[in-house]
This record gives C-alpha cells, sequence and structure tokens, in this order.
C-alpha cells in the first residue's frame, strides 16, 4: 500500500473544517476511489482502537499517524490545512512524551 493523507476543507455556516483521509496511491491517483479511511482527529481514538485507521494499524496506529502527518506537512502549500496537520503532530507528541501512568 501507497497511503498518503488528502485533505478536504468543509466550509458549513462560516466554519472552516479540514478532514484528513488516508488514501491508497496503488488503488487510484483519483480521490475518492483511492479511499482507506478518515485519520481519527484525536489521538485518543487511535489509543481505544474504536476507529478503522486503529483497527487497521493496531499499536502501530500512532506512529503511522504520525508518518502520514510529517510526510503531509512537508508536501502541503495552503497554510488551513498545514496548520491542522501540524497541531495533530503536536497532540500526539504531547502524548509520546507523557505516557498514561497505570
Amino acid at each position: 500500500m501507497n497511503l498518503k493523507l488528502y485533505a478536504i476543507k468543509n466550509i458549513n455556516q462560516r466554519v472552516e473544517r479540514v478532514q484528513l483521509v488516508v488514501v491508497d496511491l496503488d488503488q487510484s491517483k483519483r480521490y475518492p476511489l483511492n479511499f482507506v479511511c478518515v485519520l481519527p482527529r484525536y489521538f485518543r481514538i487511535l489509543e481505544k482502537r474504536s476507529s478503522k485507521f486503529a483497527k487497521m494499524f493496531g499499536e502501530k496506529s500512532l506512529h503511522m499517524a504520525k508518518k502520514l502527518l510529517l510526510d503531509a506537512a512537508h508536501h502541503e502549500a495552503d497554510p488551513e490545512i498545514q496548520t491542522a496537520i501540524n497541531k495533530r503532530i503536536k497532540d500526539i507528541d504531547s502524548k509520546q512524551e507523557y505516557p498514561k501512568q497505570l
């Protein structure tokens, strides 16, 4: 699988929201034909394994999410999408810095 992130900007009632989806470029070069799953907005969803993304990548979900985000950050020119990507990278970094104590 050749996975990449694809950003979708939704404008609804003057609020703009960026949704990041995972696509497989081996399936097709065009969205939505290459859609795999949505990248969860919150890393807690990855930990609970309650999303398709988390079920696909299991314990490597956070690592895969960060890898896809970093790759997307290097190629994205739109400042709003770049901000959304950087926020998610920062969230993952803060989670990895301070693991939950048992």
